[in-house]
């Protein structure tokens, strides 16, 4: 049902939180439309033609024990059967028996800054002196490791089925790196390196979104993300690295 209202469920991940935010709106659209009858009832049964004389005893104590006790029962059993399951999943690594796509997402104001290992599955030196237009990641090619790493500006092309681990850092400010079809959004930290991951299930193509405001041009931190079946996705690669030996 609440599907309808958010982006595609791009990954594997993606239903888990979507049923727990469905949980979580239905458990409080119950509350509202039981609380919004008792405040109705309490309106009628203590209304100046039932109630001549005022009197200081109201409902008895049990029925507001009863409800408060109903709404946290609601709640841990919310948590329980949704909430902490979906969160323990998420938090578990991609399995090792499927190799992941490993990439560096750099940020800064405003953009994202994309780092692929190449073929040969190793990030090679990066340095704060070779960043320039054509190389926006500061890769320093007299490094064997990084003859065939591609360097791209707010383009990230992931594959279809395949783990996908970024690794998330920041040159400047707070950053929030958001795929909402993946279902992800972590904060980037100047001088942190943190990691998120995610198993892309749907093709297509999407924004990349800064969910922290980071200054003036924030609303230009937007990048284009697309997920291609995964020979599509090696067919890209290989080009990418075909233009690096031109």
């Amino acid at each position: 049902m609440i599907e309808r209202f958010l982006p595609v469920a791009g990954s594997a991940h993606a239903a888990d939180l979507d049923r727990v935010l469905l949980g979580v709106h239905s458990h409080m659209a119950i509350q509202a439309v039981l609380w919004g009858l008792f405040f109705l009832y309490v309106l009628v049964r203590f209304r100046k033609g039932a109630q001549s004389r005022a009197r200081h005893a109201g409902l008895r104590p049990l029925v507001p024990a009863l409800a408060i006790g109903a709404v946290i029962a609601g709640d841990a059993i919310l948590l329980a059967t949704s909430a902490l399951p979906a969160w323990l999943a998420r938090g578990a690594p991609p399995s090792p028996s499927t190799p992941a796509l490993e990439l560096r997402v750099v940020a800064e104001q405003f953009a994202w800054n994309i780092h692929y290992p190449g073929p040969d599955g190793r990030f090679g030196r990066t340095g704060h002196e070779f960043i320039g237009a054509a190389n926006p990641v500061g890769i320093d090619r007299t490094d064997p490791a990084a003859r065939d790493d591609i360097g791209l500006l707010n383009v990230l092309m992931l594959p279809l089925g395949r783990p996908v681990i970024v690794h998330l850092s920041s040159r400047d400010v707070i950053h929030s790196f958001t795929l909402n079809e993946m279902r992800i959004r972590q904060d980037v930290m100047p001088g942190v390196t943190t990691r998120t991951w995610f198993t892309p299930v749907v093709a297509g193509r999407w924004d990349i979104a800064c969910s922290q405001l980071c200054g003036l041009g924030h609303y230009r931190m937007r990048g284009e993300y697309t997920v291609l079946p995964i020979n599509e996705w090696e067919e890209w690669l290989s080009s990418e690295v075909k233009l690096l030996s031109q």
